[in-house]
Formats: C-alpha cells, structure tokens, sequence
C-alpha cells in the first residue's frame, strides 16, 4: 500500500484556473492544443513552475511518463468522445446532458493529471532549481514544445499566455528564443 496522496486543490491547480480565466488565455490554449498538440497541462505547468524559479532537469521526461499516460489514456479519449457528441447535443436534450456529464468528467482527469504533476514537484522528480522565472520558463516551455514548430498566430497565443507570468518585454524575448 502507498503512502502517496495526490492533492488536488494545490497551489499549481489554484494558479492553473486563475491563469485559464484571464483574459484570452483560454482560447490560446485550446488553439495551442488543437493546432500545434501542445498539452496545455504541461504548458501551464512550465508557467507554474517558472514562478516557483524551478525548471526541468534532463531526469524530466522519464519522470512525467505516467502522467502522459494518464493524459493519452483518459484525457484525450474523453475529449474527443465530448467533441464528437457536441454536435448530436444541440438536437436532444439527452445527449447535451450527456455532453455535459462528458465534460465534467474530462475536467476531472485534467485535475487528476494536475495533482499528478504536483505530485512531481513536491518530492522533487525531474526538477531543478533555476536562477530566476524567465531562465525556467524559457528551460520548461524548451521541453514542452520540442517537437513543435510554431507557426507565428501559435507563436502570438503563445505570447499571449507567458506575457501573464513575465513582463510583456520578458514575453517576447522568450517567445522569440523559442
């Protein structure tokens, strides 16, 4: 039996929502996810992560494994199962509650996946500490976008996201690094 407990409520889901609530931060990130597959949970984990001046160290990608597990085994098929039913629920009240029973539980993995990465940070796995909040969001956002190449409207959504962690000057210097 483990003695490992997740917490849900923690500070990085506290920062999460209040970061997807702002202005525009939203729809950049479900433009990221739905035009470059940019996990928006590791993305928003980076930025989390930068405030805490900590970044990935090179033990990171073993480290995250089962929580991109988690993600590709239930996140994912529960949001596309939602987004394939959207448009079946504006005709029947049934299936819109369907939908909105599948969205519900799609936030729920989410949140699962976020006490995951936390789990992470609290014992330390794959994480290091950085000298400052721009050199571990430039490191983070490096791991998160490896294999992406940016078109220049994500490049802007990008923008749009880290300029809420970092001044707007900071923002673009990181933007363009990447």
């Amino acid at each position: 039996m483990s003695d490992i407990v997740l917490e849900y409520d923690n500070p990085f889901w506290l920062f999460s929502t209040k970061l997807y609530r702002l202005d525009e931060v939203e729809a950049a990130c479900i433009y990221l996810q739905e035009h470059q597959s940019v996990m928006v949970n590791q993305l928003l984990f980076s930025c989390w992560l930068a405030t805490q001046n900590t970044c990935f160290d090179d033990d990171w990608s073993s480290q995250v494994e089962p929580v991109l597990g988690w993600h590709n085994q239930f996140v994912v098929p529960l949001r596309k199962q939602r987004r394939q039913l959207k448009p079946m629920a504006a005709v029947g009240s049934r299936l819109k509650e369907m939908c909105e029973h599948l969205l519900e539980a799609e936030l729920l993995a989410e949140q699962h996946e976020q006490a995951l990465l936390y789990l992470l940070y609290t014992v330390k796995k794959g994480l290091a500490q950085c000298n400052n909040r721009e050199e571990a969001l430039v490191k983070n956002l490096t791991f998160v976008l490896k294999d992406t190449r940016l078109t220049l409207t994500s490049q802007k959504q990008l923008h749009g996201i880290i300029n809420k962690v970092v001044d707007d000057d900071v923002a673009d210097e990181i933007t363009r690094q990447l």
